[in-house]
């Protein structure tokens, strides 16, 4: 399949591409603002070295540091959230692009 193809076959179906866009924007912000607030508690409980890194790599490194000390729930709960919505609007897309052939 080309691009042309694939990009034809969303502008096909623009209305559930725009819900997928949407729906993956949603879950990426949350995973982000997820990393920031477990950036902000690593370094309200002087976990200076996993702060300063969450504030660079957000998501990345704000999920082991969430999973790992309990003191980050919010930021878990926002980033796993994050995680599930993400995936759904990947899923999404996936259908549209499978049944729209």
């Amino acid at each position: 399949m080309t691009e042309t193809q694939i990009v034809e076959i969303f502008l096909a179906n623009q209305w559930w591409s725009i819900i997928a866009l949407v729906v993956c924007v949603i879950g990426v912000t949350l995973c982000w603002f997820g990393g920031l607030m477990a950036a902000l508690t690593a370094l309200g409980n002087k976990h200076w070295v996993w702060g300063i890194v969450t504030i660079f790599l957000g998501p990345i490194t704000g999920i082991p540091y969430a999973l790992r000390y309990k003191e980050a729930e919010y930021a878990r709960s926002l980033m796993l959230r994050g995680v599930w919505i993400l995936l759904i609007g990947l899923i999404i897309s996936a259908l549209i692009l499978f049944l729209g052939r």
